[in-house]
């Protein structure tokens, strides 16, 4: 079977964490991931700044306070690489989106998302959602909602058209995406597709959680917001640890199909279940 080309857009650097795990799975399968985020997010989740502006001015550190825009997201780019090489993925890009990011003030990145579409031509998205919970996976929201979330979903999917449908004249090849999946962070538990087992993947979740110091993480808040996301999809997958997605359309099989994990779950004794949601080895 071919290698699956797998492309991950996301607003912010931070963003791709939420499937982190279930990237890891496919690079050490052998498939290929491109990560993609359309601002530096240099205005996003200063942690510190903020920490330090609820100081007296006298007890500021002007160090911080003075910290030029563009070093903060060189310190945030170097951050999002180094998560991303815990997980295999060595093709990282960074786009120049304006921040907060609105898609009909960028339309250069739409041109470059579609540019990139088209270079890698990949079989599975994973991008930002343009839904929002309560609305289900179908409840179209109306556009230019103030987010940068789904500002970038907005240009993603425009930038789809673009790569699928080229202009008269252009010397593209067209590229349509067999699947899109947004991660289930967006969404309500309930509306959720698919759950993938990320149980081997949590040391590395926590790692790339605490690699974000720019946002003020550190290890101890980093293991307790995997072990509360993904120790709560686990729970509903019956594991340790996963990561639920959303698909962006139905998807068309042959016949009725199952996991060989939901036949493991249907047929495993009620200690095996709690040996697996533990993780505890037998």
């Amino acid at each position: 079977m071919t290698n699956l080309q797998i492309l991950v857009v996301k607003a912010h650097p931070h963003d791709f964490t939420h499937s982190a795990g279930t990237l890891g799975i496919h690079t050490d399968k052998g498939d290929d991931v491109t990560l993609v985020v359309v601002t530096g997010g240099k205005k996003a989740h200063n942690e510190k700044l903020a920490t330090e502006l609820l100081k007296p001015k006298s007890e500021q550190d002007p160090n911080i306070i003075n910290e030029p825009p563009e070093k903060y997201a060189e310190q945030k780019a170097d951050e999002l690489r180094q998560a991303a090489l815990l997980f295999g993925i060595n093709d990282v890009r960074i786009l120049d989106g304006g921040e907060p990011f609105r898609v009909d003030e960028n339309p250069g990145i739409i041109n470059e998302l579609s540019e990139i579409i088209s270079e890698v031509r990949p079989h599975i998205l994973i991008t930002q959602s343009p839904y929002i919970n309560g609305s289900g996976p179908h409840g179209l929201i109306q556009p230019y909602v103030n987010n940068s979330h789904t500002e970038t979903a907005y240009a993603v999917e425009r930038a789809e058209l673009l790569s699928s449908n080229p202009e008269p004249g252009s010397q593209i090849r067209p590229h349509k995406i067999a699947a899109t999946f947004y991660p289930g962070v967006y969404f309500d538990r309930g509306d959720w597709d698919i759950l993938v087992d990320i149980s081997d993947w949590y040391e590395q979740r926590v790692e790339a959680e605490t690699l974000f110091k720019s946002q003020g993480h550190n290890e101890a808040y980093a293991r307790k917001r995997i072990e509360i996301s993904c120790g709560a999809a686990g729970w509903t997958a019956g594991t340790a640890y996963a990561e639920g997605f959303v698909r962006s359309k139905p998807e068309v099989f042959d016949s009725l199909t199952l996991s060989p994990r939901t036949l493991q779950r249907a047929e495993e004794s009620p200690a095996e279940h709690i040996n697996r949601v533990t993780g505890t080895k037998t």
